[in-house]
């Protein structure tokens, strides 16, 4: 996996030689852990690695910083007891609740209350998906769509990646050129591959508000694989439908002098519905969830089931608010489970 549990790795390697002369055996070093009351209030990334870049405020990294002993991620970098102190001290609270949509992609919510007054929050939909479009990130905050037969045939991939020129004027359009030369991919949200059933809606794929700078090994490994699984579902029952949120947050370093963030890590969230075509009626407690968040990095397991967690936690980590139409006892049950595919 990512950064401690290859650390980890390292250092037992590390701690072997060093002590390979001597008699008596120490300790291996052990991944920290978090306490269990704990775990569900955490964000996904103590499960491999977190850094400052991670959290979108020092409210959220003091409490990881709390929740063990010896700050194993580094987050108190001067030992004064105060986690990432570049940070705000809070994130700002979701925006105001946006007007129903009728796309059908949404039709498991709007999870950060896109619309149109707020740039970094900007809803916009298509035929294909929808999403949040964020101007100083240069990238989607997240994107949704539905998953079905209809949407799958045999359309080529395009490969046309080129600017969203739908975008309100003042906003800067990130190009194909500006991740030239950057070490990063030019990563979809939402697969060309989730959409082949015509020109249109494949090309639709590659505009640049759909692409976020991805790891390589990420998006041609672990992220790919979760992808082809997410379609395997319905290539095994053809009458199924799912909704597939995505999305990626934190901070690595930018592009395009600034105007592109690289996020430091990816979330997606898959529910099978049990009724397809029903929307949020075709939601039960009883519903197939996949909830997984991996670091954006080359250095992650190949198996995308090692970071599968919970939608609560990807709530804690990003501050939205997934599955908001789906009546509360049955949100509650969904958000809290694990995945476990």
């Amino acid at each position: 996996m990512g950064g401690i549990r290859h650390l980890w790795t390292v250092g037992v390697g590390l701690w072997a030689i060093a002590l390979g002369g001597c008699m008596e055996l120490l300790p291996a070093p052990t991944l920290p852990t978090p306490p269990a009351a704990q775990s569900q209030s955490l964000p996904p990334c103590v499960d491999d690695d977190c850094n400052c870049g991670d959290f979108r405020d020092r409210a959220l990294a003091q409490q990881v910083l709390d929740a063990f002993e010896g700050d194993p991620f580094v987050l108190d970098q001067d030992g004064n007891g105060m986690a990432c102190e570049s940070l705000p001290d809070s994130a700002p609270p979701l925006d105001p609740t946006a007007p129903p949509s009728s796309s059908p992609h949404l039709a498991l919510g709007n999870p950060s209350n896109a619309a149109t007054a707020n740039p970094n929050n900007l809803l916009i939909e298509r035929s294909q998906y929808a999403l949040s479009y964020n101007r100083d990130r240069g990238t989607a905050n997240w994107v949704s769509w539905q998953l079905s037969d209809r949407w799958l045939g045999n359309t080529p991939r395009q490969d046309n990646f080129r600017q969203d020129g739908g975008l309100p004027a003042g906003f800067y359009q990130v190009t194909p050129n500006d991740y030239r030369g950057s070490g990063y991919d030019r990563g979809h949200m939402v697969p060309s591959g989730d959409r082949t059933a015509s020109v249109s809606d494949n090309s639709a794929t590659f505009l640049m508000t759909n692409i976020i700078p991805q790891a390589p090994d990420n998006n041609r490994g672990t992220w790919r694989e979760l992808e082809e699984y997410a379609r395997s579902l319905i290539s095994e029952q053809r009458d199924r439908e799912l909704i597939i949120i995505a999305g990626a947050y934190g901070t690595q370093n930018t592009l395009a002098n600034g105007r592109v963030t690289i996020p430091s890590r990816l979330w997606k969230v898959i529910v099978l519905l049990d009724q397809p075509g029903a929307g949020v009626a075709g939601v039960s407690a009883n519903s197939r969830i996949i909830a997984v968040d991996m670091p954006n990095t080359n250095d992650l397991s190949a198996n995308w089931r090692d970071y599968q967690t919970s939608v609560d936690r990807i709530e804690v980590a990003t501050g939205y608010d997934l599955l908001a139409p789906v009546p509360v006892a049955i949100q509650a049950e969904l958000e809290a489970r694990v995945s476990a595919e």
